[in-house]
């Protein structure tokens, strides 16, 4: 189906907006403050900065009510690994504490280029390590606990959960990746020729994000391409979600088929019309895919 009008008028001002962070993350202009917009109100946020062997990890609590221990999600924010920190995903991730009824703990984990592989996954998993440690402190019930995020933050839901189940860790009863990429070493072929231009993600922005990201590692290591890791058994209960003019919508498409071919209860969005990043923009269908991502949340860790 064609475009949904409802991204008619963001389309035009992503690839300023897309050129504006690859500036900032190859230094060539200051990170920028995101200009005031509405803000979703939930019962309790707090900011920490968590101590990890590598270094301070931002961290962003959000809370949907109080006196009451709610399920624990950790959320990892898109930005093609080289841009975004909790303030960027501020607004979806209130409105996906409301819609899972649970304790969200927004990560702000280190940034390529400065930052390559594997930073942001010993950031993403030392933040899990210490939320289900400390999560009696914000009224979370670390026995109820998922991984989720966007894009980027949906590889690193992805990686962070076949991490956990290689290497050991808190053991996670639910993964929502939305829009992930999970083959950083997939041929421009299928979603990724058919959308790489001119649908918000085209191919010069993707090449810069995934080199930044993967620098000298093996771009089809499964903690880098989950999609190439040789078994995806014995994994949490997923939700996969893609849009159909996103260039990584095969890729989820082909992770969702997989995990529910080797045994993990799967379930897949496939948004028509939609483009990558839509659950962030001010939209009615972001807001609808947020509150049906809640929801499977909801079901999953009650």
């Amino acid at each position: 189906m064609p475009v949904n009008p409802q991204f008619a008028q963001i389309l035009p001002r992503l690839p300023e907006a897309i050129a504006m962070s690859r500036a900032i993350a190859e230094g060539r202009l200051p990170p920028m403050a995101l200009p005031p917009g509405p803000v979703t109100p939930v019962a309790y946020v707090e900011d920490r900065v968590l101590p990890t062997p590598a270094g301070l990890v931002p961290v962003r609590i959000y809370a949907p009510r109080q006196n009451a221990a709610r399920p624990l999600v950790l959320f990892f924010h898109g930005g093609g690994f080289v841009s975004g920190d909790v303030n960027t995903h501020d607004e979806i991730t209130r409105q996906l504490a409301l819609a899972a009824d649970c304790v969200i703990v927004s990560v702000t984990y280190r940034l390529a280029p400065a930052h390559p592989y594997p930073a942001a996954l010993q950031d993403c998993l030392a933040a899990l390590n210490w939320a289900v440690a400390h999560a009696e402190e914000f009224g979370a019930d670390a026995t109820r606990l998922a991984v989720a995020g966007d894009s980027a933050g949906g590889n690193l839901a992805a990686v962070t959960a076949l991490h956990v189940r290689d290497e050991g860790g808190p053991e996670l009863a639910a993964q929502l990746l939305i829009y992930p990429g999970t083959d950083l070493a997939a041929p421009r072929e299928g979603s990724m020729a058919e959308t790489g231009e001119g649908f918000y993600l085209d191919h010069e922005i993707l090449d810069f994000y995934h080199a930044s990201y993967v620098a000298k590692a093996d771009p089809g290591s499964p903690y880098i391409s989950p999609l190439r890791a040789p078994s995806l058994a014995d994994l949490p209960p997923a939700l996969v979600l893609v849009a159909e003019y996103d260039p990584l919508r095969d890729q989820g498409l082909a992770y969702a088929k997989r995990l529910a071919e080797e045994g993990v209860p799967t379930e897949l969005l496939n948004y028509e019309g939609a483009i990558h990043g839509f659950l962030s923009f001010p939209v009615p269908l972001g807001k609808e895919a947020i509150e049906t991502c809640g929801a499977w949340l909801k079901a999953q860790l009650s």
